[in-house]
């Protein structure tokens, strides 16, 4: 083989691809730990219209003990009682998130309510698997360090890959 082809083109691709691996890598570990979190994404879930029946402002308490002594920390749940059908079969839920349970500060939690007044229609995302699981919104998440990781790294890594092919491959025919 070529030193040269092997110089500008194979080796420089070998190492954009290295690069990419490791991004994928990142944001594979990325997906397993929001898996893990229990986090759910249910964009991809099917929609339908349902009603609000009622809202609420749950509160939760939660005593933690430190060397200064014990805590109390206060946080806020928003329950929003809604209704929705799925193929002629009427479901309940209270759930405006996905996931188990969302607690926030009295003035988020309160926002969230204020968003939902009872007797408007609001769109529900379902599970189809089993459409009994819904939410109305998408609890924000955050953005880890392995996702920005792993999309900087795989973006540069197909850059690499890519301006490293044409300027190898313009090199060659220059060459020959």
């Amino acid at each position: 083989m070529d030193t040269t082809f092997v110089l500008y083109f194979v080796v420089p691709v070998i190492l954009g691809v290295v690069i990419l691996l490791a991004g994928g890598i990142f944001l594979t570990i990325d997906a397993r730990r929001k898996k893990k979190d229990g986090q759910v994404d249910i964009y991809d879930w099917d929609s339908t219209g349902g009603k609000i029946n009622s809202i609420k402002l749950d509160k939760h308490e939660t005593q933690r003990e430190d060397t200064k002594g014990v805590h109390i920390d206060i946080s806020y749940e928003p329950l929003i009682e809604y209704a929705y059908t799925v193929k002629d079969v009427e479901y309940r839920s209270n759930k405006v998130f996905a996931e188990e349970h969302a607690y926030f500060s009295q003035k988020d939690a309160q926002a969230i309510l204020d968003q939902h007044p009872v007797n408007t229609y609001v769109k529900v995302k379902y599970d189809p698997k089993d459409p009994s699981i819904s939410a109305i919104e998408q609890l924000e998440e955050n953005t880890s360090n392995y996702r920005i990781f792993g999309l900087v790294l795989t973006s540069f890594g197909m850059m690499v890959c890519c301006f490293v092919s044409f300027v190898g491959l313009i090199v060659l025919f220059k060459i020959r």
